[in-house]
């Protein structure tokens, strides 16, 4: 870029040569690379914990942590584990099947760590986009309190069972 090379950049390469300073350009770039690893520090250290979660059976054991060596060893081991693992998402395999074999305790808080780190995201996520559908779609004015309800039954997994709260109900009668 400094040599006026803009073949990453194609917006800047069709733009006149008289038009671009590559000296701001570079400050630019060079400004969001330190911006992008400061924001990105924290995750950077999370990275051998996230590989094991991902992908458990390439972990290499010496880079495991002291806690969780054996059990690793012991899962690594395990053919019928690998090919389970290989036929599913890394969530799924935790939860359908190492959760209830009950070995592997340690890996499992482990995962439960790293999920629960995204989890809580998603679910902001969700109640947000739930909230804003429900009032771009009611034509009514609610209130807070309404609104609320309608989230809290919204994200809530609960059935209701409508035999039990109709049961003694005594229904209008049509003319």
């Amino acid at each position: 870029m400094t040599s006026g090379q803009f073949v990453h950049f194609p917006h800047l390469a069709v733009c006149a040569p008289d038009d671009v300073d590559p000296d701001t350009c570079v400050s630019v770039v060079f400004s969001l690379r330190k911006e992008f690893a400061s924001r990105f520090a924290g995750v950077r250290v999370l990275v051998a914990d996230f590989k094991l979660f991902t992908a458990p059976f390439d972990f290499p054991v010496e880079d495991a942590p002291a806690s969780l060596l054996m059990e690793l060893v012991e899962l690594q081991c395990n053919d019928e584990m690998r090919a389970k693992f290989c036929t599913s998402s890394p969530l799924s395999f935790c939860r359908n099947i190492v959760l209830p074999s009950n070995n592997f305790q340690k890996y499992i808080a482990h995962v439960q760590r790293i999920v629960a780190m995204f989890g809580s995201t998603y679910c902001c996520e969700q109640l947000f986009s739930k909230m804003k559908y429900t009032k771009s779609h009611l034509r009514f004015q609610l209130s807070d309190h309404h609104l609320n309800y309608i989230i809290l039954l919204s994200t809530s997994n609960i059935e209701p069972d409508m035999e039990i709260l109709l049961h003694g109900k005594q229904h209008q009668q049509s003319h």
